[in-house]
């Protein structure tokens, strides 16, 4: 068994990949704003640097996983889907690499969307913003209200960030993969339930399962990835949304882009 830091512990997607990796024996450094191992504001700058400090303190310098499940979604204002989604994300996952090289059969699961598949609007452009790691300038490019395109595009850099780097990381040991989850029912999506016209399109997205995920179902592919069953998989983002990217983009391969368009 391992010892894996995950983000996100307080609460949804992070809070049952905790438990999963409990339950399986390992010993989880839990990272959130509050009730958790370490507590931190993953939009600050210097309460990230902390946070892995701290993180390292715990585990010895010696980690054997790492899932950034932390994140941030509408109604928040967009510079915090940005500074949180992807720079405070990818601040942490550098930040830690010197402890995953040091661990055993290491792995890092990230979090995407299936959002960079579905969204009008969407561009190639908007993503390659965020891999160009000016946060500043980020920050500035999604500063109206309705740049809605802020948290599909952060997720789609994810996306690519872990298929540039994993060759990469793979070469100090370290496999790098993503989830894409659909829509899920946590205390993040609810309470888009409420918010004019936002219900509506929820309603639209076809998901072939029938229902909303829950956040146990995307904990067990984060604890596939992470696991040594899947030792052979490698920089891979692998869709967990009920069916929807397959119903609506049905010939796109391996990895679509927006609008249909292939990488």
């Amino acid at each position: 068994m391992g010892t894996i830091c995950v983000t996100g512990t307080a609460s949804g997607i992070g809070a049952a990949t905790k438990a999963k990796l409990v339950a399986q024996g390992h010993r989880v450094i839990g990272v959130d704003l509050r009730d958790a191992d370490v507590c931190g504001d993953l939009s600050k700058p210097a309460d990230r640097q902390r946070i892995v400090d701290e993180v390292i303190a715990l585990c010895g310098g010696v980690l054997d996983g790492l899932v950034p499940c932390a994140g941030v979604s509408t109604p928040v204002p967009n510079e915090l889907i940005v500074r949180v989604n992807y720079f405070g994300t990818l601040a942490i996952v550098n930040g830690l690499r010197p402890a995953l090289e040091k661990g055993t059969n290491s792995a890092v699961v990230m979090i995407s969307s299936n959002s960079t598949t579905m969204t009008p609007g969407l561009s190639v452009d908007d993503a390659m913003a965020y891999l160009q790691q000016d946060e500043e300038s980020v920050v500035a490019r999604f500063s109206s209200p309705a740049a809605f395109v802020a948290y599909p595009a952060g997720k789609l850099a994810i996306a690519f960030w872990v298929r540039m780097n994993a060759a990469e990381w793979m070469k100090s040991g370290i496999r790098i993969n993503a989830v894409a989850p659909g829509v899920i029912d946590t205390g993040m999506t609810r309470p888009l339930l409420d918010m004019p016209g936002v219900k509506d399109s929820l309603d639209m997205i076809p998901i072939p399962r029938g229902r909303w995920g829950q956040p146990e179902e995307i904990a067990n592919a984060i604890g596939f990835l992470g696991s040594q069953e899947a030792s052979y998989v490698v920089g891979q983002i692998l869709f967990v949304d009920g069916g929807t990217d397959a119903l609506l983009q049905p010939t796109a391969h391996p990895h679509p882009l927006p609008g249909g368009s292939k990488s």
